[in-house]
């Protein structure tokens, strides 16, 4: 019996993110769950901050869940309310079958057949698997009673009602009659179900009663006339063989139902972070929304008003919106400007963006198109210690430096902060240049700030690259 994702994801790779302390990313979650009590639900956000997705078709599925959930009022609290728990049932299943065993197989008691043991078991299992069946029919009564745009929940919907309708599920009526059957009578129930068993020879069942108890099988198979050719010695083992493959069939159908739970309970964890977060997002006063993500060879990152959530979520900063443009023709963006006025929080924000959008997150801008990184490599330098060696921080930039180069992929996203401003401006000049060169010949989009404005306006005339300065109220122009 096959399994359900509720996303049904192709199998998807993560981008590797270096440098993911440079961006503040523990930050967000904190912001989002300031409660100690929830720090099971920041950690589960940071998980998925550091796995962003590679395709596009996944991350457009996520995206469109989220706004269904996002639309569509309770529908989350409900799914969760329904979906939670599975685990402890499977235990409190697993345990009463266990007692059950013991008191059948007790020397204290009256000894029990092997047909009154068996069948007492596929009751308990009956049971189980009534309870389990009753809660996935609750789902899709709620999942077609609510008001659903995106294809993701439709399809899942649509799974569940063909799970339900499986051979596995279809008997369900019939199952519930088997509850009320007397071992010491075998019934027209009882063999009825007996008889749905796909792993038993059926055919000396047939003999005794048709898969159909309507009138004609009823008046063909009577009591006298099943006396009259088979015994019990005969029926026995076919009862015992029955019992045994119904039972691991209804076991098979219960561990299946259980684990779907299970599941959907674990793919709503990442829609409760999305809707937690954008009513972080609200609550701030800002604007977002699920950017349009396209493939890698796109090579586009283009965003309207782009504003850091850091800043919004704390409170801290400007926050002055930006908007953003990288394409494969002007694949690289420097910009300068003086201290304090925003830089670093904007170099921030553009890798934090790509980072949500293929998470299938919102971001916080009026507008963005942006293509799958194939990963995002940040070096941030620490320029709040004056005091610190020049030449041990030239080592450690150069050493980060080249831990990227030999990570770097096509169609990946670099963001450089204040690098090899320690040395001579020619050899900060030469080492970005060649640097620079690299990444645009191998399709790889960067993004780095400088303080020094003659680092600048090295680049302003070098293809593929956009020379930018930020003016001290924090708005970013294009270098003159």
């Amino acid at each position: 019996m096959s399994t359900i994702n509720l996303l049904e994801l192709i199998p998807d790779d993560r981008i590797k993110i270096i440098g993911a302390a440079d961006l503040q990313l523990e930050r967000l979650p904190a912001l989002v769950y300031p409660d100690e009590a929830d720090a099971e639900k920041r950690a589960y956000a940071s998980g998925v901050l550091r796995a962003p997705l590679c395709r596009p078709e996944n991350i457009t599925h996520r995206r469109d869940i989220a706004r269904d959930f996002l639309a569509s009022g309770d529908l989350l609290d409900r799914l969760e309310q329904i979906s939670a728990g599975a685990g402890d049932y499977r235990r409190t299943w697993q345990d009463e079958r266990r007692q059950l065993f013991a008191d059948l197989h007790s020397d204290d008691g009256a000894p029990v057949s092997d047909i009154e043991a068996k069948f007492a078991m596929l009751k308990l299992n009956l049971r189980s698997f009534l309870q389990l069946s009753g809660r996935l029919k609750e789902l899709i009564d709620i999942l077609a009673s609510s008001t659903l745009y995106a294809e993701g929940l439709l399809e899942f919907k649509e799974t569940c009602v063909k799970l339900y309708a499986s051979h596995a599920f279809s008997d369900v009526p019939r199952a519930a009659r088997l509850l009320e059957a007397d071992t010491s009578d075998y019934t027209a129930e009882l063999l009825l179900g007996l008889n749905e068993s796909l792993t038993v020879e059926t055919v000396n069942l047939n003999m005794l009663y048709t898969a159909d108890d309507n009138a004609a099988g009823a008046d063909e198979y009577d009591s006298d006339e099943l006396s009259a050719h088979i015994t019990a010695e005969e029926i026995e083992p076919l009862l015992l063989a029955a019992l045994d493959a119904l039972n691991d069939h209804t076991v098979e159908s219960c561990e299946a139902l259980i684990g779907l739970f299970q599941e959907l309970f674990t793919e709503l964890r990442f829609y409760r972070f999305c809707l937690d977060f954008c009513r972080a997002l609200s609550n701030a006063g800002s604007h977002y929304i699920f950017p349009q993500v396209t493939e890698a060879e796109s090579g586009v990152t283009s965003i309207l008003a782009l504003r850091d959530p850091l800043e919004v979520l704390s409170g801290e900063g400007t926050a002055v919106p930006h908007n953003i443009l990288l394409t494969p023709e002007r694949s690289g963006i420097v910009v300068t400007g003086p201290g304090g006025v925003g830089k670093t929080a904007l170099l921030r924000a553009v890798c934090t963006a790509q980072i949500l959008a293929q998470c299938g997150l919102p971001v916080i801008c009026k507008d963005a198109s942006l293509s799958i990184r194939s990963g995002i490599f940040v070096s941030f330098t620490d320029v709040s210690d004056p005091n610190r060696d020049l030449l041990r921080r030239f080592e450690s930039e150069a050493q980060a430096m080249a831990k990227i180069i030999d990570s770097l992929t096509p169609w990946a996203l670099v963001a450089l902060n204040e690098l090899f401003e320690t040395v001579s401006f020619a050899d900060a000049a030469d080492a970005l240049y060649n640097i620079f060169s690299v990444m645009t010949q191998h399709n790889i989009a960067f993004f780095a700030t400088t303080h020094m404005p003659r680092l600048a306006e090295r680049f302003m005339e070098v293809d593929r690259i956009t020379a930018m300065q930020m003016t001290a109220e924090g708005r970013l122009e294009p270098m003159q």
